[in-house]
């Protein structure tokens, strides 16, 4: 097969033994690809394992075999260099995050172009942002909706409803299940809902508070790909918040 450039963000690195690891990449084109990095010794393999980096924007020429499971990751480039999300600790924080719950998210290889377009502007953002970003990882869940095909109906709340995780919409009953949202928690999701990278710098929330709406966003996620169930980053971040 003919050699094919590849853009990917870094999800997940893996030792696989002394001298590879096994490097995840979302890409533009294959969507979710595992390949067989070299682990590398001396100089150059520290300025390799610098390129690669959890949520770092990499290029390479790849020669896909499609009988492989793991295919070969060469010569990388970075057309992008984060300047501050690995060295600002609410940052890291929100890489790893971000990493893993991408990782959980995506498990097949659909190419899904407007989803990476999506990540990499916001880590984009991320990494730009000078202010205080306590709410990205909730803003970055929010826009994430929409490309993951749940996005919460809200058009009918009334006073006294009741979210349905399951159905994603509005209801007048408590629900035959327990995955939903009481009244109380239910009238604050239409403003939630109107975060965004642009306006979160103006929901206040005390670290419990954003610690709830997380759980709350995650459990969401759960019930719709379960795979997303039980992350160990938000125990990260509710460390950097407390």
């Amino acid at each position: 097969m003919p050699i094919e450039r590849i853009t990917g963000i870094v999800t997940d690195i893996v030792r696989h033994n002394d001298r590879h690891n096994i490097v995840t990449l979302f890409t533009r084109t294959r969507g979710r690809v595992s390949f067989l990095s070299s682990a590398g010794q001396g100089k150059t393999g520290r300025a390799r394992n610098a390129r690669l980096q959890l949520l770092a924007i990499v290029e390479s020429d790849v020669n896909f075999r499609e009988n492989k499971s793991l295919q070969t990751l060469s010569t990388i480039s970075t057309p992008v260099i984060w300047r501050d999300i690995y060295f600002n600790p609410v940052k890291s924080a929100m890489v790893m995050f971000i990493s893993e719950f991408l990782n959980r998210y995506l498990r097949d290889a659909s190419p899904e172009p407007l989803l990476w377009d999506y990540v990499a502007r916001s880590l984009a953002i991320l990494d730009s942002q000078r202010r205080r970003c306590g709410n990205f990882h909730l803003s970055f869940l929010i826009g994430f909706l929409q490309f993951a095909g749940i996005t919460p109906d809200t058009h009918d709340y009334e006073a006294g409803d009741i979210f349905d995780m399951q159905a994603g919409q509005m209801v007048a009953y408590r629900p035959g299940h327990n995955n939903f949202l009481p009244p109380d928690e239910t009238s604050f999701l239409p403003k939630l809902l109107r975060m965004n990278f642009a306006n979160d710098r103006f929901f206040r929330f005390r670290a419990g508070e954003r610690r709830i709406i997380l759980s709350k966003l995650l459990q969401y996620y759960a019930v719709h790909f379960p795979g997303m169930a039980n992350l160990r980053s938000p125990e990260i971040l509710a460390e950097v918040f407390s």
